[in-house]
């Protein structure tokens, strides 16, 4: 099995007044790759199956190098541990240019049900899913 990947070009949005990517961008950027591995198994933020939408509880950025305007990245997203009804998503960013891993994170997400407002278990099904398409 191989990982889920996406691409993204540093636009000059994503630069702060240092010169590099801003530290808020890590997160934006994880949330665009978490849409399109979400999408490349059928779902979608607000649905994942049974009802259920994801919410994100907590996350986690660790910054290893710097990014600039023009950047080729290739985002890694995969499943990470699952404790309770908490799972997490774990995130590689490398330049594609010379394959330097610049950021890598975390985000601890948990199915949430809107109509009732609260937090549910994960269906089985989205990790099978997740687990048939992209290993372990």
């Amino acid at each position: 099995m191989t990982d889920f990947t996406m691409s993204y070009k540093v636009a000059i949005s994503d630069i702060n007044y240092g010169g590099h990517m801003g530290n808020d961008k890590s997160l934006a950027l994880f949330h665009e790759a978490r849409i399109a591995f979400l999408n490349s198994l059928g779902y979608l933020e607000m649905n994942i199956g049974e009802g259920l939408g994801i919410i994100m509880k907590d996350a986690h950025v660790d910054y290893l190098a710097e990014v600039f305007h023009g950047d080729d990245l290739i985002i890694k997203v995969k499943l990470g541990e699952q404790k309770g009804l908490l799972f997490q998503l774990d995130y590689e960013v490398f330049r594609e240019s010379d394959a330097i891993m610049v950021f890598s994170g975390s985000t601890g997400i948990l199915a949430f049900d809107y109509i009732k407002r609260k937090v549910a278990r994960t269906p089985q099904e989205f990790f099978d899913k997740i687990k048939e398409n992209y290993g372990d």
